[in-house]
């Protein structure tokens, strides 16, 4: 399987994505190289109206358990003494990567202009959970927890005054929830896989290419944001 790097991006004049300042023809080639994802396509963003991305958060440590007598969702800043006291090491237990994982893809320009497909969290213990693009993410991580143990026992959460699901538990395999045409990590429809633990590597035995966009180890929330900007740039959403 190919493993291919992103290159380093350019420090002339550099300026945060937000700035406005005009930029020579230089600058721009600079800038645009430093997201050029292997395998995302250059046609113009005219003929990929219908096409979109679908994210797979890997491996989330979202372990629910009776604590007292209510069902939680396991997080050190809360429950250090119930680990503590099952020889639990609390390092494993972390949903705190896959919430800030899952609000960093929902506040993306791919989100808000439609291109989202869907987001997959497959959880340490093999649940597939599928969010809907319209699901808004508690900003608070005791919130969201709360809601994720709600959703491992009621196996959906419904929209407010509205029938569809927002969030639901799916059946495994991740593939047969995927468009027939889609490669995963390649070209559209696209399907990016990254973790969301706090060590460790992905399961890459159904992935059809990997790559790299850092040289460096980076955070699920830092890598996301890296790829969702190169999309967006290859997709012109301004």
């Amino acid at each position: 399987m190919k493993r291919q790097t992103l290159g380093p991006c350019s420090t002339r004049n550099s300026k945060s994505r937000f700035g406005g300042i005009k930029q020579g023809e230089d600058e721009r080639n600079d800038e645009d190289s430093m997201y050029h994802l292997p395998g995302i396509p250059l046609t113009p963003s005219n003929q990929n109206m219908n096409r979109g991305v679908t994210f797979v958060l890997e491996k989330a440590s979202l372990v629910p358990a009776f604590v007292g007598r209510t069902y939680q969702i396991l997080n050190p800043q809360v429950h250090a003494d119930f680990l503590r006291r099952k020889k639990l090491d609390p390092y494993k237990y972390r949903p705190d990567i896959v919430h800030e994982a899952l609000r960093q893809i929902m506040d993306t320009r791919l989100c808000k202009a439609g291109r989202l497909d869907a987001v997959y969290i497959k959880t340490d213990e093999g649940v597939l959970i599928k969010v809907e693009p319209q699901a808004t993410i508690p900003e608070s991580l005791e919130k969201f927890c709360y809601m994720m143990s709600q959703l491992l026992q009621k196996l959906s959460i419904k929209s407010t005054g509205r029938r569809g699901r927002l969030l639901r538990v799916v059946k495994n395999p991740i593939a047969q929830h995927l468009p027939a045409n889609s490669l995963k990590i390649g070209k559209p429809p696209i399907m990016r896989r990254v973790g969301a633990m706090a060590h460790g590597r992905i399961d890459s035995e159904n992935a059809d290419d990997i790559i790299s966009v850092s040289d460096y180890p980076l955070s699920a929330v830092v890598c996301l944001e890296r790829i969702s900007i190169a999309l967006e740039r290859k997709w012109n959403i301004l």
